[in-house]
């Protein structure tokens, strides 16, 4: 038995760049068209998801050549939705080049650019108008524009169709189904008028201007599978298994530990890449379903949805005059604090002369508790910092390692004075921190 492991050889190492995105690119489509049926959903989805992540790194003329040389081996559905949502030229060549039967073109219809289904509508209607006459002239069909075509119907002649013969025409009863299919979709579709496309950067766009939430599906190995709203393009193949890494899409920690352990998730943080309209930060609600005959797990169902205000961790919480204000109440309270830290060292210290045990011991406290009202006002000033956009940032790693160790440290004093032993096990190899080991310490320690 020969197993072909071609995409996943392709698909390994990080995302190419230059002329290497452009023959990966070229590589990928290659591959998802020409092998629909010996490829696994979860090999289409990661092709995609590759695809939807070189698309910003491949010109719109490389995308459209390699799509032309396809030239009639275009016989995956997906593949075709997802180059239908590109620029008009990517989608006239997608079309041109596919190769599918008329039921999987009827399926697929639905989920086609409007473009994509005008380009599909005048092709039915040009193979069953030759059929049937007995003469048929030669017949030059131009591609609508997207203003025009978009959201209007081709009328199909149904007398038309009834008196070609199947038997004298052998493609013409396939020919009929896959009209009626599309005359039957667009007589059932909804009558909502079709949202105004946007201009995103030169690339036309048929999705809405603003999306606010996304409700999604994913299989038993996290990945999105569906979504309810455009563009699916940018959201199918997603995981929620993985914690997001770099820049890339994916959940918080929560979020992934949630999916290992099958548990509801509420308000995990989610990113998305990809079209600018999902592209971002999201939170995302969900609860795992199972089979009803064999309780086996299949994957999850939610919503994602913008955060709120609240929610979202912006610069400009604090405005400039609160922020002056506040770093001046700092400055103004640090003063002091300092200048009562100095006399009382002088004191336990005995610089200026011998004091009593007692006098050296009060010293010590007011010392210790100025030194701790110190560090809660650096620790104000650093999130003034944080949240108006002027911490520097400090290069460097820290190891979860050292740091259990040194919250284990802080943590002895008060667990030996509650007589309780603490233990700090990690669940997983975790990451370095890419923050330098005193700043980490800080966040975790306050």
């Amino acid at each position: 038995m020969r197993f072909d492991d071609r995409l996943n050889t392709v698909l390994k190492g990080s995302l190419p760049e230059g002329p290497a995105a452009a023959m990966q690119w070229r590589q990928v489509i290659d591959l998802l068209a020409q092998k629909p049926g010996d490829l696994g959903n979860q090999d289409v989805q990661l092709g995609l998801t590759r695809l939807r992540d070189l698309h910003d790194h491949v010109s719109e003329q490389d995308r459209l050549s390699a799509v032309q040389s396809l030239a009639g081996r275009l016989r995956s559905a997906p593949l075709l939705v997802y180059l239908s949502a590109d620029t008009d030229a990517v989608c006239d060549a997608a079309m041109t080049s596919a190769d599918l039967t008329p039921e999987i073109c009827a399926d697929a219809f639905p989920r086609l650019s409007p473009r994509a289904q005008a380009r599909l509508q005048t092709k039915g209607s040009a193979i069953v108008d030759d059929q049937s006459d007995e003469a048929p002239p030669v017949v030059e069909h131009k591609t609508p524009p997207v203003e025009q075509s978009s959201g209007q119907d081709i009328a199909i002649d149904s007398t038309e169709i009834a008196n070609s013969d199947p038997a004298e025409h052998p493609e013409g009863s396939q020919i009929r189904a896959l009209v009626e299919k599309i005359a039957d979709y667009q007589k059932n579709r909804p009558v909502d008028p079709p949202s105004a496309p946007i201009d995103n950067g030169g690339n036309k766009s048929f999705f809405v201007e603003s999306l606010e939430s996304i409700r999604f599906e994913t299989d038993e190995t996290g990945t999105v599978v569906w979504t309810e709203g455009p563009p699916k393009g940018a959201i199918v193949g997603v995981t929620i298994a993985q914690p997001a890494f770099d820049e890339g899409p994916g959940p918080d920690a929560y979020g992934a530990a949630a999916f290992r352990q099958r548990m509801p998730m509420e308000n995990a943080r989610m990113r998305l890449r990809g079209a600018a309209i999902v592209a971002g930060n999201w939170r995302m609600s969900a609860i795992p379903y199972f089979s009803e005959e064999t309780g086996r797990f299949e994957g999850y169902r939610g919503i994602m949805r913008r955060p709120n205000v609240a929610e979202d961790a912006g610069h400009n919480g604090i405005d400039v005059e609160r922020r002056e204000q506040l770093q001046q109440l700092i400055h103004e309270l640090r003063t002091p604090l300092n200048a009562v830290i100095g006399f009382s060292e002088i004191i336990e210290q005995q610089l200026f002369g011998p004091a009593s045990h007692e006098y050296r011991s009060l010293a010590r406290n007011i010392m210790d508790e100025a030194r701790r009202l110190l560090a809660g006002f650096e620790d104000l000033d650093i999130a003034v910092k944080v949240d108006s956009g002027q911490l520097s940032e400090v290069a460097g790693t820290t190891q979860a390692d050292w740091l259990f160790d040194r919250m284990t440290q802080r943590l002895q004093g008060l667990t030996q004075s509650k007589v309780v032993d603490l233990n700090i096990n990690k669940a997983e190899p975790v990451r370095p921190f890419a923050l330098d080991g005193e700043s980490v310490e800080r966040i975790f320690a306050r």
